[in-house]
């Protein structure tokens, strides 16, 4: 007796299905895209001057680009937040000492998110809606609940 497999009688394999936070914006049309590119800019330019303007595209959320942006400015925010309160954390317990090595890698942290941000921009310019590396995907999956209105 063999142990043999008809092959026309094999079920194929179900296609490898996509991640749900791959970092991928919603589908969306290209005036919807042009009537949020401001708020899309704006959520990256003005963080640069240290104001969240991303929180006004969070609160209104009438439109999925700038939606879509905000969010990505927003981690920009947290992962600068985290980077910040590990070195005062780091400050405090080695007694102001851990200052002199955390502080400049809090600084290089702060450089290349400011790199991220021009980045951002520039996608957002661009009209493109692709998250930003390395912390892009993140926005996603923290910001999953927050859809459009």
């Amino acid at each position: 007796m063999s142990d043999e497999t008809n092959s026309s009688n094999a079920t194929p394999s179900p296609a490898p299905q996509p991640s749900a936070f791959s970092g991928a914006a919603p589908p969306m049309s290209p005036g919807e895209v042009k009537d949020g590119k401001v708020f899309a800019i704006l959520s990256y330019v003005i963080t640069i001057a240290g104001i969240p303007f991303w929180l006004l595209p969070v609160i209104m959320r009438n439109n999925d680009f700038a939606l879509y942006h905000a969010k990505q400015a927003a981690t920009i925010w947290i992962v600068y937040a985290i980077a910040l309160a590990a070195g005062v954390v780091v400050s405090i317990v080695t007694l102001g000492i851990g200052a002199c090595i955390a502080m400049p890698i809090v600084a290089i942290i702060g450089l290349g998110l400011l790199v991220l941000i021009v980045i951002g921009a520039l996608n957002a310019i661009n009209e493109q809606a692709k998250p930003l590396p390395l912390i892009g995907t993140y926005a996603e999956k923290w910001f999953a609940g927050l859809k459009k209105a």
